[in-house]
């Protein structure tokens, strides 16, 4: 009896066995792939903040860069500038390259740029010019900038800037600014400061240099990259502190050395999203945030 029960029973499982494996119709979850998550869509950075507070915003619209607001680090009330961005308009009748720059601070104190650009035919800066204006007239000043390229390798080699100060007439100040490179990166800008000789050039006897190296490079891509380049150039040329956003990829240490200043020697150390591009710089606390176009 207890025989014939247990050959029912095996027979009852085999056949259930089989007539399971002839069911076409599987769980959802196991037979339907992963859907293909495709191209993902190209962004531009937004914010950066640290410490959960805004230090730099970026205002675009379909991935071109319209505004962007920053501390202003001259002031001690908690100021911010706001640079707009004028482009050239293209055969397409769409923005092209960048044809002003205006730096604006909330402070009354604090000086006002306006960058007027003029592009080659790759859309680098050719040549540019910068009036700056501050409330008190003997610290305004004029300035044309001279753009240098590598022949070779097209990288940009060199900026000098002529400056007409306390309303005088002709130039009478130098501002050079000199690029070393470690592949794309800059690894590091060196700025002399002087006064021009009779001839309208240089004096190098008269200059003082700042040291501005940005060092160890990961192969990441960088937040500044969603940027245009020649904003963060002129923008450099405001505080060459930020010359490494011109850079590719991101320097994992930092030293600035000024003169009659501390210097200054820092490391960063980065979480990347699955694009590559950093989401935290862990070391300072700087927290990067994307906006899709």
């Amino acid at each position: 009896m207890a025989k014939n029960y247990f050959l029912k029973l095996f027979a009852g499982i085999a056949i259930f066995g089989m007539l399971a494996s002839c069911n076409t119709t599987a769980d959802p979850t196991e037979s339907i792939p992963n859907p293909d998550p495709g191209v993902p869509p190209p962004k531009i950075l937004e914010k950066v903040s640290v410490n959960n507070v805004s230090q730099e915003e970026y205002v675009s619209t379909a991935g071109i860069l319209d505004q962007a607001i920053f501390k202003d680090e001259t002031s001690a009330s908690g100021a911010s500038y706001t640079a707009t961005l004028t482009y050239t308009i293209g055969a397409d009748n769409k923005k092209k390259d960048i044809k002003t720059i205006s730096f604006v601070s909330s402070s009354s104190t604090s000086f006002k740029y306006v960058f007027d650009i003029t592009p080659d035919s790759k859309g680098q800066i050719y040549n540019a010019t910068c009036i700056a204006t501050n409330p008190n007239a003997g610290l305004s000043y004029l300035s044309d900038y001279t753009f240098t390229y590598d022949v070779t390798s097209g990288k940009l080699s060199k900026i000098l800037e002529k400056r007409k100060e306390g309303g005088i007439s002709a130039y009478n100040k130098f501002i050079e600014y000199a690029f070393t490179y470690n592949g794309e990166n800059i690894f590091q800008t060196i700025c002399s400061k002087g006064i021009l000789d009779i001839n309208g050039n240089p004096n190098m006897g008269t200059a003082t240099q700042s040291k501005y190296s940005f060092q160890n490079y990961d192969n990441h891509k960088s937040p500044f990259s969603t940027l245009p380049k020649t904003y963060s150039i002129v923008r450099s040329l405001i505080d060459p502190a930020h010359f490494y956003k011109a850079s590719p990829n991101n320097p994992t240490s930092m030293y600035i050395e000024i003169p009659l200043k501390p210097s200054v020697n820092t490391a960063q150390s980065y979480s990347y999203d699955n694009q590559g591009y950093p989401t935290v710089e862990k070391n300072q606390k700087v927290a990067y945030t994307y906006k899709n176009f």
